[in-house]
């Protein structure tokens, strides 16, 4: 049920990302729960949180700069094709944050280089991943913690030298619920695994309150207003806590859509654990599984409207994730990266010659071998 509770963070998250502010035109599409439900599928007792939000403006960004094949599977696994205004202003419960740092002397685009600023907000850097990678990775992982007010410390362990350039963007949320929960009222109880095992955490309550509140099928969903106007978290979880895994494979956007619809205010009495989480999360297989092939493959990646003339190729898109549910509200925290590294073709094979048996030996001069032997017995 941790996941169950995961569930409905990544959830919020996503509504809020929707609605965030009026100018901003962000296409309806099923990425959200696509990508949740690649990343989660092998992680069955695993807590996870993602941000959908984050992934999909760097996948928008990475598609100004795609052309070919490489762009049409990054606007399939988006699900649109149209252009996109982002919003890039912070404001006071979310802070929303876009860089990208460039290797000297390496040319970019200068089309790719105004959608950057003018589209997303990203700040422009040159740092040298060639000479000095390890300065590099200094300065990317403390824009991560500057941005996420110390939430998120670092994304990268080390950097490729190879790399041209690395696009991220990060998140931080912070609100207060609008009716915070009674500390008194926490206590340890019981917390249902999938299994049906039994385990104590800290749950919170809050008793008799009006809230939004929905039945639809298997389905019960609980909305928590935050003091922030038009912040809330989505509670969602099955009847049954044994069948979690597979309603939770059956969540879509429409289905997510219906479920809020069905809700109306009621008398409600929650109770609820709070928790700390922090994930770590390669999406390389997971943006294949969806269908982003060519943007990993040094030989067939297009991202000719950022460099006409080096072969780029995506080595690596991460992304970390911090949640923390308590009393009195919450605190979330994302950065999404995206390295970009100088493609080339595959490497050969290595190819193994192991002396352990009698061989013939030639020393040469030019053409004219001078001595010719064998060795068959040490």
């Amino acid at each position: 049920m941790k996941t169950i509770m995961h569930l409905a963070v990544l959830v919020s998250l996503t509504m809020m990302s929707h609605a965030l502010f009026a100018q901003e035109r962000k296409p309806q599409s099923e990425f959200d729960f696509n990508l949740y439900r690649t990343v989660v599928k092998n992680e069955p007792d695993k807590n996870i949180a993602v941000s959908p939000y984050g992934v999909q403006k760097l996948l928008d960004l990475a598609r100004y700069g795609a052309a070919g094949e490489t762009k049409t599977e990054i606007e399939q696994v988006l699900g649109y094709t149209q252009p996109v205004k982002w919003e890039t202003r912070s404001d006071g419960t979310l802070s929303l944050a876009a860089a990208l740092w460039t290797q000297q002397g390496f040319s970019i685009l200068p089309g790719f280089l105004r959608t950057a600023r003018g589209n997303f907000g990203s700040a422009i850097e040159q740092v040298d991943f060639a000479r000095n990678p390890k300065e590099a990775l200094r300065r990317i992982n403390k824009w991560c913690s500057d941005n996420t007010k110390g939430k998120i410390t670092s994304l990268f362990d080390d950097i490729d030298p190879l790399t041209r350039l690395v696009l991220a963007n990060a998140i931080y949320f912070a609100a207060d619920w609008q009716t915070p929960f009674n500390a008194r009222e926490t206590r340890d109880d019981d917390f249902t695994l999938q299994d049906g095992t039994k385990v104590k955490t800290k749950i919170m309550g809050l008793f008799g309150r009006q809230w939004k509140y929905g039945e639809y099928g298997e389905t019960l969903s609980l909305e928590l207003p935050y003091k922030a106007t038009g912040y809330a978290m989505v509670l969602l979880m099955p009847q049954n806590p044994e069948g979690f895994a597979e309603w939770e494979s059956a969540m879509t956007a429409e289905e997510f859509a219906l479920i809020r619809r069905s809700m109306e205010t009621q008398l409600v009495s929650i109770r609820m654990p709070k928790f700390t989480m922090e994930a770590k999360i390669s999406l390389n297989d997971t943006l294949k599984q969806l269908g982003m092939l060519s943007a990993f493959d040094a030989v067939k990646a297009d991202f000719s409207k950022i460099n006409a003339t080096e072969p780029l190729y995506v080595g690596e898109v991460l992304q970390k994730t911090f949640v923390k549910v308590d009393e009195l509200g919450t605190e979330a925290a994302a950065v999404t990266a995206m390295r970009i590294a100088y493609g080339s073709p595959d490497p050969p094979k290595l190819k193994l010659f192991y002396a352990d048996r009698p061989f013939l030996y030639a020393i040469m001069k030019g053409d004219t071998i001078l001595f010719l032997g064998r060795f068959v017995k040490p």
